[in-house]
């Protein structure tokens, strides 16, 4: 689009961190901006797919096998074990790198919008002083004392009744900060070399009254996850960032899959998402026997691997398949058991369907008691997660009114504006 004003995003991850992203760009491309993409390789089909620009932003995962001398399930199985490995082996090792994709994408750029923990990114953001935003997907990229999101390796109180508790939990938070601000130093150092001053800005996870970002955006339902007094003052709760595929009109769920369907009784469906399946352990067997411990209809939407491994233990009441339109599929299914990742968890509720989450780590767990406290469904820890458990669960949800309060989700979320909000930021700055 000719003399259109240029938008940088910036974005790293699973395609929980990609989807958002060009559902992003699309709503900026509908406007009359000209918006690019920046990410890793891998993505660069799904986003010019879209006919978005693409920019190679680093790191690739073959830079990351390359630097920590392991295969991508080895990396994962890292990740699961170190709750710093995200910012040390990704943000901070390559905080270099990923500056200076983001200098390269932004020439001639108008607004840069990235990731909330894209460190390298925000650095980009604030050298070059153009209007930025950041983007948060998910409610533990915002900490509060006031309402703590759910942290296993944090003794937070989560519904603190009183000041006192509220003034521990600051002391929890403190503590925390404390412990990634001395991980910073390679940030620092870099910061100085690049000509910035220092700062006390918060760049990974807690981002206070300091945080330079002329705008902040947590792309979840405020009623998922409602803003607290003491987020950041430039914060907004749009509503989650459904994406709608160029193709979404001419997608289906395949023959096999419809027949299924078709066939009897709404199924459980069981899913990991496009990250966890790389270390999926035992989930899927014992998924499959609780599904049958209850005598109900399965679907395995499962990786590659495991699909390659299940086909031939599923009988005639179970199918298994590598992939599928969450959007198409979920609102087909009784009820979705998933690892909690926050595009899954957001697809079951859109669907409006029970959720029984099984978290894996990062901020899995927090998406699992919101469920829970919200009355949406249940979580199961994944140590604790059997086919006794799981069809126990899955028992209680089916036999309660999870499917009532579920449907009545949707009516909320359905009235958020999401990415929309966004764009309309963009345009109120011209």
């Amino acid at each position: 689009m000719k003399n259109a004003k240029k938008i940088v995003l910036a974005t790293f991850g699973t395609l929980g961190d990609i989807y958002p992203f060009i559902a992003i760009a699309l709503a900026m491309k509908a406007r009359g901006f000209a918006p690019v993409i920046a990410a890793p390789e891998m993505h660069k089909r799904a986003i010019e797919g879209e006919n978005i620009a693409f920019v190679l932003m680093r790191p690739h995962e073959d830079d990351i096998i390359r630097a920590l001398g392991v295969d991508i399930p080895g990396a994962f199985k890292i990740m699961l074990k170190n709750p710093y490995f995200i910012l040390d082996e990704i943000y901070m090792r390559f905080l270099s790198e990923t500056y200076d994709d983001v200098m390269r994408a932004a020439a001639g750029a108008h607004i840069i919008i990235t990731h909330s923990l894209l460190v390298g990114a925000h650095q980009a953001a604030e050298k070059l002083g153009l209007p930025c935003a950041r983007v948060a997907l998910a409610p533990l990229h915002l900490q509060s004392a006031a309402a703590p999101s759910f942290t296993p390796s944090a003794p937070y109180i989560l519904e603190p009744k009183s000041r006192a508790i509220v003034h521990y939990n600051r002391i929890v938070r403190a503590i925390i900060r404390l412990s990634i601000n001395m991980r910073m130093g390679r940030l620092r150092a870099f910061r100085k070399k690049i000509g910035l001053p220092p700062t006390h800005e918060d760049f990974f996870l807690d981002f206070g009254k300091a945080n330079k970002a002329q705008a902040f955006f947590g792309l979840f339902s405020p009623h998922f996850a409602p803003v607290q007094p003491d987020h950041p003052q430039n914060i907004s709760t749009p509503g989650f960032p459904f994406y709608k595929p160029a193709d979404a009109d001419r997608r289906d769920l395949g023959p096999g899959l419809q027949a299924f369907l078709s066939a009897g009784e709404p199924p459980i469906i069981f899913t990991l998402g496009s990250f966890a399946p790389e270390v999926s352990g035992d989930f899927y067997d014992q998924s499959l026997r609780a599904a049958r411990l209850l005598g109900r209809r399965a679907i395995l939407l499962a990786g590659a691997k495991d699909a390659t491994r299940l086909a031939s233990r599923v009988g005639p009441h179970e199918y298994v398949c590598e992939q599928a339109p969450h959007s198409l599929l979920f609102p087909k299914g009784l009820c979705i058991v998933h690892h909690g990742g926050i595009g899954t968890t957001a697809e079951a509720l859109r669907a409006g369907k029970p959720q029984i989450v099984v978290p894996f780590f990062g901020d899995q767990p927090d998406h699992g008691a919101r469920i829970e406290k919200l009355g949406l469904g249940l979580a199961i820890k994944l140590s604790a997660y059997d086919e006794r458990r799981a069809a126990a669960a899955l028992q209680r949800i089916i036999a309660k009114d999870y499917f009532q309060k579920a449907k009545s989700f949707v009516e909320l979320i359905e009235a958020e504006k999401g990415v929309e909000t966004i764009a309309d930021w963009a345009e109120s700055l011209f």
